[in-house]
């Protein structure tokens, strides 16, 4: 059996040459991969530069801080591990003119989607790190909606500060709901006619 030649056809003349890719696009490509591994260096960098780390991570992490920032990449680490801060949760009841009381929790355990639960958390967390002179507008927009989610002639909040168990206690058995836990801190009764 015989093969056939093949041979590369030649353009006919006067007919354009094939078209090349401009060396731009070979410097876009260059500089989006470049870009992509920097980016999740500097993930990387932020998640292990929770401590306790070695120096050369906080080195890299130092490096990286300014991308960082302004991407707004550099939050949420310290929350999970390895020793959690303090989270805030606010406890209400709420008056209706009629007498009857609803009562509370934000967030509440059961919100579905758990995406949501997340969501009410991360407000209540940032009345712990907001200014004293502006915890009470936080507090009053909590009031706000709460009297108009449960048609409310009044509201009463209290900051509760859960403080998570530290490891030892929980290896000698300690729940993470232990009652000693949890810090509450009455904040005030607001009209809802005054909101």
């Amino acid at each position: 059996m015989k093969r056939k030649k093949t041979t590369v056809a030649e353009p006919a003349k006067g007919a354009p040459a094939p078209e090349r890719r401009p060396a731009v696009n070979r410097y876009v490509r260059w500089a989006a991969n470049l870009w992509l591994v920097w980016h999740f260096a500097a993930v990387l960098a932020a998640a292990g530069s929770v401590g306790p780390t070695s120096d050369l991570v906080v080195a890299a992490w130092k490096v990286f801080r300014p991308y960082l920032l302004v991407l707004y990449l550099n939050h949420g680490y310290n929350f999970f591990a390895p020793q959690p801060a303090p989270s805030t949760l606010l406890s209400f009841q709420a008056e209706r003119a009629d007498g009857t009381v609803v009562r509370g929790r934000i967030p509440d355990r059961s919100l579905e989607p758990r995406l949501l639960y997340h969501r009410y958390l991360l407000l209540t967390e940032h009345i712990a790190v907001a200014p004293a002179d502006m915890q009470e507008h936080w507090y009053r927009s909590y009031a706000r909606h709460l009297c108009h989610k449960y048609s409310a002639a009044k509201v009463r909040l209290t900051r509760i500060t859960h403080y998570p168990p530290t490891m030892e206690m929980v290896r000698n058995g300690a729940r993470l709901d232990e009652p000693f836990s949890y810090e509450e801190m009455f904040v005030g009764e607001f009209s809802c006619t005054e909101l």
